[in-house]
């Protein structure tokens, strides 16, 4: 059975986005170009390149980005092959994500080999997010907070002074909203039409102010609730569907990652 597999598809939350998730060994891609900006992850092996008339080479744990209309190809960089993930955005999708800044944005990134371990593990739980059933909240989250470090470490927006940019009033405005709407699925959009600052502000004084992001919050506070409604004897299939996960998947996973054991095992204890 061949070990070369590959998937594409679109998030409905992000419909401007088009994933790959794909394990190559001998496969070659001819020379093309992507009207998006490709932006990849590589996961196991290497990724070659021919790109800007020279070979590259991305290896495991390395971003790779192509941008806009740039000729390349993509082969083996490995004697195992690549295992990677490629994010495709379009352009008007990045231009909204920056639309409500003062920031100028182009849809550039200054070199095609990046080696940021943080920024890599923060692209692939998007990735994943995109894959996997996830909040709206955690896909909005993720994606302003990987573009704007992709954009402001590596392409055409300057960084922000986070010690000027605290807003501290419209992070608790938002705090209290997720409180008081943690049975649904807000959205950062939502987020930002109370808080009355934009996605990348909130976040950063969010985070600044609490120590973790709003989706991460969301995610605490329904597990938390999740573990009460269950040691109260409510089954793990009503106490998922009361708590706003999309499905018992997605509610064990969530669980366990924050309290170490599965809703069932947890019931069993």
């Amino acid at each position: 059975m061949s070990l070369e597999r590959s998937r594409i598809w679109r998030n409905q939350t992000l419909p401007g986005v088009e994933l790959l998730s794909a394990s190559y060994i001998k496969f070659e891609f001819s020379k093309h170009w992507h009207d998006e900006l490709a932006i990849g992850i590589i996961e196991d092996g290497a990724e070659g390149l021919f790109y800007r008339g020279n070979n590259i080479l991305v290896p495991k744990h390395h971003i790779v980005a192509i941008n806009p209309s740039e000729v390349h190809t993509g082969f083996a960089g490995a004697p195992k092959g690549w295992r990677y993930r490629m994010f495709y955005f379009d352009l008007p999708t990045l231009v909204k994500q920056f639309e409500y800044t003062d920031l100028p944005m182009a849809p550039i990134i200054d070199k095609p080999v990046i080696d940021d371990l943080h920024l890599f593990n923060e692209l692939l739980q998007l990735h994943l997010s995109l894959e996997i059933s996830s909040f709206d909240l955690t896909k909005g989250s993720l994606l302003a907070i990987t573009l704007e470090k992709l954009f402001t470490k590596y392409g055409s927006i300057k960084p922000v002074d986070n010690t000027r940019n605290i807003d501290i009033e419209s992070a608790y405005i938002a705090k209290d909203f997720i409180h008081d709407n943690w049975e649904r699925n807000p959205s950062l959009l939502e987020l930002e039409a109370v808080s009355g600052c934009t996605k990348f502000q909130l976040i950063r004084s969010f985070k600044e102010l609490f120590g973790i992001t709003p989706h991460q919050l969301l995610l605490l506070v329904k597990v938390k609730k999740a573990k009460k409604l269950l040691s109260e004897g409510m089954s793990c299939v009503e106490t998922s569907l009361t708590c706003g996960f999309y499905d018992q998947s997605h509610f064990s996973r969530n669980f366990k990652l924050a309290f170490g054991v599965t809703p069932s095992n947890y019931m069993c204890s």
